[in-house]
């Protein structure tokens, strides 16, 4: 027969209004971004998509934004981490038609785009995020990353029509969660050709420095590769984050009664065993009457 849970003891469902289980990345190899997707740098220049793209240099594009609670510092962070390694000489790439060694520096080998996920980011914001990382990188190779990292606000402020053509365009699927006030989205690294072609997937929070030089050598050929890397998403988007709670004191309740049962058949066995002794002492004292016992033979 069952019977009611207390409702402090309920593990929840997702909040109705939680749309974040498609909030991940699929992956359109060929595609080109909108060229004539109109954004702000962080210094408030209006371009377009293609203006920031135009040149010689392939692009790692990320998506970000200040105010994300973990995962845009922890993936921003791994690629910064990566920067100085990549910028080392080192043996081409598998592929390369030279055997010498290269380097692949910011600014001067490949170029970073970050569009911010939230339409409303201030520029301020944004300048504060940009200088956040070009301080992580070394001293020397600041003012190259300065002109070779842009970060991305839409142009018209709080109109987030154009991050998401990008977004769609590369099948980033990303979401707002009210209750959090918080925009819930993957971590990838998407690459580009010099053309915005989509060339490459690299998933994670960290980059491997010759995973890194392998993608930015092959997007400058223009070349599609398979993806590498594992998805993360920030654990506060977890559509079962807001249960984690509730599972975590049923759990703890559940141990403290099996702690119970276990102490008191625990007790009930030793009061079995005193008892026992206690009765088998009565019946030896029964069986064997004292030497001054009335009756007894001297």
């Amino acid at each position: 027969m069952g019977h009611d849970v207390a409702p402090d003891e309920q593990i929840l469902p997702p909040p109705p209004t939680y749309k974040a289980n498609g909030v991940t990345v699929e992956e359109h190899l060929g595609a080109r971004v909108p060229l004539d997707a109109k954004f702000r740098t962080q210094d408030g220049t209006h371009v377009t998509l293609g203006e920031v793209l135009a040149g010689e240099l392939p692009t790692i594009l990320t998506f970000n934004y200040s105010d994300c609670p973990m995962l845009c510092s922890l993936q921003l962070n791994g690629l910064t981490a990566a920067m100085p390694k990549a910028a080392e000489l080192a043996a081409p790439p598998v592929g390369a038609e030279k055997p010498d060694k290269l380097a692949f520096q910011l600014g001067k080998q490949y170029r970073v785009v970050t569009i911010s996920l939230e339409p409303k980011e201030t520029l301020e914001k944004l300048q504060k995020m940009k200088q956040k990382y070009l301080d992580r990188l070394p001293e020397a190779q600041r003012a190259a990353a300065r002109t070779g990292w842009t970060f991305l606000v839409p142009d018209v402020p709080g109109d987030d029509a154009a991050i998401r053509r990008v977004a769609e365009t590369v099948g980033f699927a990303y979401t707002y969660i009210p209750e959090r006030a918080e925009w819930a989205h993957p971590a990838a690294f998407v690459f580009l050709s010099t053309t915005g072609v989509v060339t490459r997937y690299v998933y994670g929070i960290d980059i491997d420095p010759v995973v890194m030089r392998e993608s930015i050598f092959k997007a400058g050929l223009a070349e599609p590769t398979s993806a590498v890397g594992f998805m993360h998403r920030c654990y506060e988007y977890d559509p079962n984050a807001n249960n984690y709670s509730h599972a975590g004191v049923m759990a703890l309740r559940i141990a403290a009664v099996s702690c119970l049962v276990l102490l008191l058949a625990g007790l009930g066995t030793l009061h079995v065993i005193r008892r026992n002794g206690r009765r088998d002492a009565s019946d030896s004292h029964d069986h064997n009457p004292r030497p001054d016992s009335p009756g007894e033979v001297s």
